[in-house]
């Protein structure tokens, strides 16, 4: 349980942080800014090739999986009902059932 006499809570709450004030921070983001906006996208993409080829990848991999997944699936359900049909179509006791 926290106390008031605990000893890193007064610590704590005395604790203040006062980084140095830095007068051409402003100024220096703004360059960075304008340097940014000068770029072409050639010169983006060049700069960002790993990232912009693994992110390609990765996204053609979950397209090919679930391509293939949606696939193997609308196949499974093809031959079900094909096998259905079939079955239906020559055995008797099937089409009793059906009520045919």
């Amino acid at each position: 349980m926290n106390t008031h006499s605990d000893p890193l809570s007064k610590a704590l709450h005395c604790w203040t942080v006062k980084p140095p004030v830095d007068a051409n921070f402003r100024n220096a983001v703004w360059q960075r800014i304008g340097r940014r906006s000068q770029e072409s996208w050639s010169v983006y993409l060049r700069s960002h090739a790993t990232t912009w080829v693994a992110v390609t990848v990765l996204m053609l991999g979950v397209a090919a999986f679930t391509g293939r997944s949606t696939a193997h699936a609308r196949v499974r359900a093809d031959r079900d009902a094909l096998i259905a049909t079939y079955l239906a179509d020559l055995d008797p006791r099937v089409q009793a059932a059906q009520g045919h």
